[in-house]
């Protein structure tokens, strides 16, 4: 995955930078977009540039993070699926926009963060979507949110990565520079609302099991 530059960049640029990427790996490319202006400036071209990345092989998804106040409104998305098949693309900013990206724009699949700690209900959120049970994964969304809020208000990485750890899955330990732990505050919140999530996906996933057992 190509995270996004800050570097001065531009269209034409990232195209040959990118390209010499993939062939010096001899990997293909996912293409990680979190701004308009990940390819530069100029949105036409940078557009045009993930087109030809995808059209000549070296880009084989992408993960759309542009976080919108309403994700089901974004020219932006539109003008990008107009120029790729959105099989390629990923809604990449978690459960708080999954449902738009699946229902309004099509696309097939959403990365989490929260689902690292509430696996089967992430799971079950895409199945209902996948199959058109949309209210229903509005309701599993919901449930979502007080962590999603929580990441957006103090970081995504430092808040997942305390979460992680305050649900018994992995001692996480210190985070690299240039990120900060979380603060003692921000853990007691966190906490009340990791064990809420953790109760709610082990019921979830008991009922899946006992499901697949009959």
């Amino acid at each position: 995955m190509v995270l996004p530059c800050n570097d001065p960049r531009d269209a034409a640029g990232l195209d040959h930078g990118y390209r010499e990427i993939a062939a010096a790996a001899d990997a293909k490319l996912i293409l990680y977009l979190k701004d308009e202006e990940n390819f530069g400036a100029d949105k036409e071209a940078g557009l045009d540039t993930v087109a030809r990345l995808v059209d000549d092989g070296v880009c084989i998804g992408i993960k759309y993070a542009i976080v919108r106040a309403d994700p089901s409104q974004d020219a932006y998305l539109e003008r990008l699926l107009r120029r790729i098949d959105r099989q390629f693309v990923i809604s990449g900013i978690g459960e708080r926009p999954a449902i738009a990206h699946l229902r309004k724009w099509r696309l097939k699949a959403f990365t989490t963060g929260s689902g690292c700690v509430a696996p089967s209900m992430s799971q079950l959120l895409f199945d209902a979507c996948a199959n058109g049970r949309f209210d229903e994964a509005e309701r599993l969304r919901r449930e979502f949110i007080p962590l999603e809020d929580l990441r957006d208000q103090f970081g995504p990485a430092q808040i997942l990565h305390s979460a992680l750890e305050l649900a018994g899955i992995a001692r996480t330990g210190a985070v690299p520079p240039y990120l900060s732990l979380s603060s003692s505050d921000q853990l007691e919140v966190l906490s009340s609302v990791v064990r809420t999530l953790l109760y709610r996906d082990s019921e979830i996933g008991r009922q899946l099991a006992e499901a697949a057992s009959h």
